[in-house]
């Protein structure tokens, strides 16, 4: 259990760094996925615009391996291209150079040094729905430093203008209140004293308060994940550790008039003993939240390897849930069973050494049954169900109708 804890440790640190990828300006250059010709012109000049010992460099959030940016921000027919690097000779602080296109050739047109070790966010965005481009800018001391520096430029005259910088730590660009204008939610506060979420209009350079709701101020933030509610509304889903062995999710929406916590009467979702993170389990465009619950037969008190029974639900604004789906869930081994709908509820788990049972509460009868050995040992005649570069897993039970091997899933990714 200790070793399994001490690897999911270690990849929630790798989800919280996010995807900080570096690449040299000739890696980029011979990739062959870029496929705009424009593109393509920009890389084969890269080499010569950036110094010679740079990396660029890919935002934490993002969902792309993306360091290049070409938009035309203020809709004058010519493009500009944003290039996010570092140079590893300046103790590694990044930089965005600013490049305009004129007869095949790139040319440097502005250039910011933002004091800041990592980018974690970069976005183009017309926030105050000018017709103009803004860049938007967050930037982090360290991988693993909460706190980080928002920063907004206006395009002007093909230089950046410095609008707004101020302290962030968790941030989600979307149309909130459905205004058909963007707004920006930013999670900032101090941990045991006071966190909020506030939402903001860009406006005449500044940003403009539209509404803010309080958050658990003990809850140390793991993952924030942007995305869609059951009834089609945006949220954002806050995934945070509270104590020693607990999670709590908070989702933050717009009702209408303000910002909310969806939920319970206090916006409280249920307490988590396992690491689960909000996800789009079934990528139907709507983000599932992880819950546990305890097996029947099971004392919780004295007891730190309860094997928890999963659910995934979604949540509607006014707090509703619907449940997804139930899982017997194994952290340390990283499988899980997928448990028929017709059994939610009306399931125990027994452990053994080496082996999870899945058992019926009405009549003790055992409905599947999952055990693991090294494969260098392994030399049994049984169903195997899965296998690892160094695990069998496999049953010595018939299958059951109602629990075919394909419930049995590993996906290490999941934890």
């Amino acid at each position: 259990m200790r070793r399994g804890i001490g690897w999911v440790t270690i990849l929630m640190i790798t989800l919280l760094s996010g995807c900080d990828l570096v690449k040299s300006p000739n890696d980029l250059i011979t990739s062959p996925q870029q496929q705009d010709e424009q593109k393509r012109n920009l890389e084969q000049q890269m080499k010569g615009l950036l110094p010679s010992s740079s990396e660029l460099v890919t935002p934490v959030q993002s969902d792309k391996n993306q360091s290049i940016f070409i938009e035309d921000m203020d809709d004058d027919g010519q493009q500009e291209a944003f290039v996010l690097y570092r140079n590893p000779q300046e103790k590694s602080q990044v930089h965005v150079v600013v490049l305009q296109e004129e007869d095949n050739e790139w040319r440097e047109a502005t250039h910011i040094e933002p004091n800041g070790q990592t980018i974690d966010y970069f976005g183009l965005h017309d926030l105050n729905k000018d017709g103009v481009l803004e860049v938007v800018v967050g930037l982090g001391e360290s991988e693993f430093e909460t706190k980080k520096q928002l920063m907004i430029y206006e395009w002007q005259d093909s230089s950046l203008k410095k609008t707004v910088e101020r302290s962030y730590e968790g941030l989600d660009i979307s149309d909130y209140n459905a205004d058909e204008r963007l707004e920006l939610l930013l999670i900032d506060g101090e941990r045991r004293a006071s966190y909020s979420a506030e939402l903001y209009h860009y406006e005449l350079g500044d940003l403009v308060s539209l509404s803010a709701v309080p958050l658990n101020s003990y809850a140390f933030h793991q993952r924030m994940k942007s995305g869609n509610l059951n009834d089609g509304n945006h949220a954002l889903f806050i995934d945070s550790a509270i104590g020693v062995n607990s999670m709590i999710t908070e989702i933050i929406a717009f009702d209408g008039s303000a910002l909310i916590k969806v939920g319970g009467e206090q916006g409280d979702l249920p307490f988590k003993s396992l690491s689960l993170y909000s996800t789009d389990l079934n990528e139907d465009g709507i983000i599932e939240v992880g819950e546990t619950y305890l097996p029947e037969g099971w004392v919780e008190e004295g007891s730190t390897e309860i094997p928890y029974i999963v659910r995934y639900v979604t949540y509607s604004i006014n707090g509703t849930s619907k449940k997804v789906t139930e899982r017997a869930t194994n952290l340390e081994h990283t499988f899980y069973i997928e448990i028929p709908e017709k059994w939610h509820g009306k399931v125990t788990i027994k452990t053994i050494e080496k082996c999870i049972q899945i058992i019926s509460i009405a009549n003790n009868d055992l409905l599947f049954e999952v055990q693991w050995a090294n494969k260098e040992t392994y030399h049994a005649d049984h169903k195997i169900l899965k296998e690892t570069k160094e695990t069998v897993y496999y049953t010595t039970i018939e299958e059951h109708l109602d629990f075919p091997v394909e419930t049995f899933h590993l996906e290490q990714y999941e934890f």
